[in-house]
């Protein structure tokens, strides 16, 4: 059953955008009476049938409603886009596919890409959820400073993983159950004075494995780990 992102759900009627509602009825040709599923990003499907199948805002209209059960982990990674574009979207559609809560970019010392296109991240992030069968749109921020975002809030355990030498936890020793937030750093790897920046607002230092990964592998390593952990 083809699925889509619900735009906007009012009573028993779902409106899609415009990207959406033409992949509906010009892409797929579907017509008025034909079920569909839709989900809201926010943890609910929707079967439904289509009510308008108008390219520009097609509507759906709903005939059940289902709840997705709160996991019982949740996990965020933030990490340095790289500077091949294709090697950070490929890292957004994955994780998505993989499970993941929140993603956010951050610019470092060694960062070599400060520039990001939300609308086409969140588009990535979208096409991803449908196509694994996830009701939950991770979270996207938008690109900030390291130094920034260390010094935030997180009510969970807190990760960076380095390449420097020095006492590391497996990340594997993550405690199931819990809420993790793991740093991943650029192609050169994170500072010195990052990685003190980062113990000082309570990031312990973790091992990934014994191989260097690249930024996006590290960070989909990070992510299934503790999907696995939780499985």
């Amino acid at each position: 059953m083809h699925r889509f992102f619900a735009k906007e759900v009012l009573g028993d009627e779902i409106k899609l955008d415009s990207e959406e509602s033409r992949h509906l009825a010009k892409v797929l040709r579907l017509k008025t009476g034909d079920e569909v599923a839709a989900t809201d990003g926010m943890g609910k499907l929707y079967l439904a049938v289509v009510q308008e199948a108008n390219p520009k805002e097609a509507v759906l209209k709903i005939l059940s409603t289902q709840n997705t059960k709160e996991g019982s982990f949740y996990v965020e990674i933030a990490a340095a886009p790289t500077k091949n574009i294709n090697r950070w979207e490929w890292f957004l559609e994955k994780s998505t596919e993989i499970g993941i809560d929140a993603i956010h970019p951050i610019t470092t010392d060694k960062s070599e890409r400060k520039v990001l296109k939300e609308e086409r991240q969140i588009r990535i992030l979208k096409s991803a959820m449908k196509q694994s069968l996830k009701l939950k749109l991770p979270r996207l921020s938008a690109l900030q400073k390291f130094e920034a975002f260390v010094s935030s809030d997180f009510d969970g355990e807190k990760y960076i993983a380095h390449c420097h030498d020095s006492d590391k936890m497996p990340l594997k020793q993550h405690p199931k159950g819990t809420k993790a937030l793991i740093l991943i750093g650029p192609e050169g790897g994170f500072s010195i004075e990052e990685i003190k920046t980062a113990k000082k607002f309570g990031f312990k230092a973790v091992s990934l494995g014994s191989s260097r990964l690249r930024t996006e592998t590290a960070a989909i390593v990070a992510c299934h780990t503790i999907n696995l952990i939780n499985a």
